[in-house]
C-alpha cells in the first residue's frame, strides 16, 4: 500500500503438496466517502488442517470481514468494528460445527488482517503472517500462535472457530511512504526463506503479481 488513495497489489496462491488449497484472501478498496471513513481492508486466512471444512472456513472469514466491516457504524473505531465482526464469525463457525451444517464437522481458520485508515491497524489469530518491508528491510509484524512440543511437533493454539472465547492480537502504527506489506500462510513462510521473499518483493516493485508468483 503506497499512499493515502492508491494501492499496488500482487497476489498468488498454490495448493503446493496438499490435495486442496484451503487459503483465502481478499482486498477491498471502497469508493469515497467510505474510503475516508473506513479505509482499505486486506485479509488472508488459512483453513485449519484436520477440519472437514477448512476452505469454507477461510472463505467465510474473508467474506464476512470484508463485507461486514464496512457495514459497522461510523461511530465505532476500527478496532471495535473488526473485533465485533470476527467475534460474530467465530460464533457462526462454532454454531455450524455443533449443528453439522452443510455436513461439516468442523470449521476453523487462522487469519491476519490489515486496515489502513488514518493509521494502520493489524488483527491476527493463528499462524498466518503479515510482514512489513520498509527501507528494503523485512520485519515480521505478527506472532505465530503455535506451541512447540519439540523441534518436529507443534500445535496451533489459536484459530477462529475452535473456542467461544476469541483472543485477537491487535496493533496499530503510522504508515510511512514506501511501506509494503507481505501476507503469507504457513505453506509459504515455512518453506521460503525471509531473504528470498524480501528479494522477490524488492526486485519486482513494478509488478507485485510477479513477486507473489515467484514466492509461491
Amino acid at each position: 500500500m503506497q499512499s493515502e488513495s492508491i494501492i499496488d497489489l500482487g497476489q498468488s496462491s498454490d495448493k503446493g503438496l496438499k490435495t486442496d488449497n484451503e487459503d483465502s484472501y481478499g482486498v477491498l478498496l471502497p469508493e469515497s466517502p467510505v474510503l475516508e471513513q473506513k479505509g482499505v481492508a486486506a485479509v488472508i486466512a488459512d483453513g485449519v488442517s484436520g477440519c472437514d471444512a477448512g476452505k469454507l472456513a477461510s472463505e467465510s472469514c474473508v467474506k464476512s470481514l470484508l463485507g461486514d466491516y464496512y457495514c459497522t457504524p461510523d461511530t465505532w473505531t476500527v478496532k471495535t468494528s473488526v473485533q465485533k465482526v470476527l467475534t460474530a464469525t467465530n460464533r457462526w463457525m462454532l454454531g455450524m460445527a455443533q449443528q453439522g451444517g452443510a455436513n461439516q464437522k468442523g470449521l476453523a481458520t487462522t487469519m491476519s488482517a490489515l486496515v489502513k485508515s488514518s493509521t494502520v491497524h493489524l488483527f491476527h489469530i493463528g499462524d498466518t503472517r503479515i510482514y512489513r518491508i520498509r527501507d528494503k528491510q523485512l520485519e515480521l509484524l505478527t506472532d505465530d500462535h503455535r506451541f512447540w512440543v519439540s523441534k518436529e511437533k507443534n500445535y496451533l493454539t489459536r484459530a477462529i472457530g475452535i473456542d467461544l472465547h476469541l483472543e485477537i492480537d491487535y496493533s496499530h502504527f503510522l504508515l510511512e511512504e514506501g511501506d509494503t506489506f507481505l501476507f503469507t500462510t504457513d505453506g509459504v513462510h515455512e518453506f521460503v526463506s525471509d531473504n528470498i521473499m524480501l528479494a522477490q518483493v524488492n526486485n519486482n516493485t513494478d509488478n507485485f503479481d510477479r513477486a507473489a508468483r515467484n514466492i509461491t
